[in-house]
C-alpha cells in the first residue's frame, strides 16, 4: 500500500468523526499514568528512607533515658557499664560511642561582641563525628580550643534569638572567624583559653569539644569517673522492628529529629496506596474509553470499511491504519508522562534535600518505575490492538 493510499484511506475512516472523545481518552490516560507511576517512584524513595539506605546519618541515633521523678528529685539519670556492654551485644547496632559532659563549669566571653555567657560541653569519638575538621585537634598545653556546634544551634540563633533582640544574623564563615575567651573552673581553679568556632555538625545536636581536652578538663577540674546520660548510635536500620522494640523494653529514647517516624511511615503508606489505586482505576477508566471510542469509529466507518474491503483492501490493512493511529496517540501521552515524571524529579530531589534527606542524584525515574510503565503500556496497546483487528474482522464477514 503506497503512503498516498494511506492518507486516503485515512482520511475516509477518520472523515466527520469527533477527535473530542479520543481527547478526552487521551487526557484521562496521561492523568492515570502519571499518577500511578509518580506514586510508585515516591514509594520506592520513601522506602529507601525509611530503611536508612538514602542518607548515611539516617544510622546515627542518640538516644537517653526518659527523666521520671527520681531524677527531677536529684538521681541522675545515666548508662552504667552493663547498659552500654548490653548495646553492643545486639546485632541491629554496630557501634556505641559515650557522650562525656563536662563536670565543671565553664563559660564563653568576646570583647568584640561585648557579651559572656555559661555553657555546657560534650564531646564523643571521633569516629562519629561528621565534620572532618583538622583543626578539631587539642593536645595538653594547647591554649587553642576548637569548638563544634550543631546546625540547628547556628539557625536558631539567626531565626529566633537574634530577631527578638535587635541582633545581626550571621553566616558560618562569619562565626568561624569569631575569637572568644573560654574560662574553664572547678575545685578552685580557674583556666582561660582562646575558642573559635571550627564547623558544625548536622549529626549531634550539642557544643562538641575534642576528646582529648574534655578528659584533661574533667581530670583537672571536675570528674574522671561520671558516666554517660547520652549515647550515640551507628544501627542498621533505626526504624526497624528489633530496635525500636529493644528501645521500648529498655524505657530509651531517641533525642533526634531527624527520621521519618514509624507511624508516619505506615500512614504514608497506606495514602500512596490509595494514590496508586486511584491512578490504576483512572487509567483503567481511560484505557476504556478508548477501546469504546475505536469500537464507535469501527461502527461508524461501517459503510466505508466495507466499501474498503469490495474494492480489493484487506482487513489487515484497515485494522493497520486504526491501530497506528491509536498506537501514535498513545506513544504521544507516554512521552509526556515521562516528561512530567522527570520534571516532578527534579521538583522531588530539590524538596528532600532541604528538609535534609538525600536521594539518589539520578533525575531519572527508578528502573521499577520504567519497567512498570513498559509493562502496563505494551499490555494495554496489545489489548487495544487486539479490539481494533476484532472489530473490523467481524464487518469483514
Amino acid at each position: 500500500m503506497t503512503s498516498s493510499t494511506k492518507k486516503i484511506l485515512d482520511k475516509i475512516l477518520w472523515k466527520g468523526k469527533s477527535k473530542w472523545l479520543l481527547l478526552g481518552a487521551a487526557i484521562g490516560a496521561f492523568i492515570g499514568l502519571l499518577l500511578l507511576l509518580s506514586t510508585l517512584q515516591f514509594y520506592f524513595d520513601v522506602h529507601k528512607l525509611l530503611n536508612g539506605d538514602a542518607n548515611p546519618d539516617d544510622q546515627y541515633v542518640q538516644i537517653n533515658k526518659k527523666i521520671n521523678l527520681f531524677n527531677t528529685l536529684g538521681v541522675k539519670s545515666s548508662f552504667s557499664e552493663s547498659d552500654i556492654e548490653e548495646l553492643q551485644t545486639k546485632p541491629f547496632i554496630q557501634s556505641v560511642g559515650k557522650f562525656t559532659a563536662n563536670d565543671f563549669r565553664a563559660g564563653a566571653s568576646s570583647d568584640m561582641l561585648g557579651f559572656y555567657t555559661e555553657l555546657f560541653f560534650e564531646s564523643v569519638p571521633n569516629e562519629f563525628l561528621d565534620v572532618n575538621e583538622p583543626d578539631f585537634r587539642w593536645s595538653e598545653g594547647q591554649n587553642f580550643v576548637p569548638v563544634l556546634i550543631s546546625k540547628d544551634y547556628l539557625a536558631l540563633y539567626n531565626f529566633g534569638f537574634a530577631p527578638s533582640q535587635g541582633l545581626p544574623q550571621v553566616t558560618p564563615s562569619t562565626v568561624g572567624k569569631l575569637n572568644m575567651e573560654i574560662t574553664i573552673s572547678g575545685y578552685d581553679k580557674k583556666q582561660s583559653f582562646s575558642g573559635r568556632i571550627v564547623g558544625f555538625s548536622e549529626r549531634i545536636n550539642s557544643i562538641l569539644v575534642p576528646p582529648d581536652f574534655m578528659v584533661w578538663a574533667n581530670a583537672n577540674f571536675g570528674s574522671e569517673t561520671g558516666l554517660p546520660s547520652r549515647l550515640i548510635l551507628k544501627v542498621d536500620n533505626p526504624l526497624s522492628k528489633d530496635f525500636q522494640a529493644f528501645l521500648k523494653e529498655k524505657n530509651y529514647e531517641v533525642s533526634t529529629g531527624r527520621l521519618i517516624g514509624s507511624q508516619f511511615g505506615v500512614l504514608l503508606k497506606v495514602v500512596l496506596s490509595a494514590l496508586w489505586a486511584m491512578g490504576f482505576l483512572i487509567l483503567a477508566l481511560s484505557m476504556l474509553v478508548f477501546m469504546l471510542n475505536f469500537q464507535l469509529l469501527v461502527a461508524q466507518s461501517r459503510a466505508e470499511i466495507r466499501l474498503l474491503l469490495e474494492t480489493g483492501h484487506s482487513p489487515k490493512q484497515i485494522s493497520g491504519l486504526l491501530a497506528k493511529r491509536f498506537t501514535m496517540l498513545f506513544i504521544g501521552v507516554l512521552v509526556m508522562v515521562f516528561m512530567a515524571l522527570i520534571g516532578m524529579r527534579i521538583w522531588q530531589v530539590g524538596y528532600f534535600e532541604n528538609q535534609g534527606f538525600e536521594l539518589e542524584s539520578s533525575l531519572a525515574p527508578n528502573p521499577k518505575v520504567l519497567g512498570v510503565g513498559m509493562v502496563f503500556c505494551l499490555g494495554l496497546l496489545w489489548l487495544n490492538i487486539f479490539n481494533i483487528k476484532r472489530a473490523v474482522r467481524l464487518l469483514a464477514k
